[in-house]
C-alpha cells in the first residue's frame, strides 16, 4: 500500500486515511521518498512584503 503525505517539522502528515486494519499502536514499516519539485523553463523568485509596507501608519501616512 503507498499512502501519501508531507513532513511538517519533524513529523509526517498524512494526506490519505489510515486503512480500516491498521490500529494504534501497531508497528508499520515507513519508507520515505522525496518527490521532485518542478522546473520551470523561466526563472522564478520568492516574493516577500517589506516591513514598512505592514506598518498601518506608513500606509495611510499623507504626502
Amino acid at each position: 500500500m503507498i499512502m501519501k503525505g508531507y513532513i511538517k517539522g519533524k513529523s509526517i502528515i498524512l494526506i490519505d486515511c489510515l486503512p480500516e486494519n491498521v490500529q494504534e499502536g501497531d508497528q508499520v514499516e515507513v519508507s520515505v521518498s522525496v518527490i521532485p519539485k518542478p522546473k520551470y523553463s523561466f526563472p522564478t523568485f520568492q516574493l516577500g512584503i517589506k516591513e514598512d509596507y505592514l506598518n498601518r501608519e506608513k500606509i495611510y501616512e499623507s504626502d
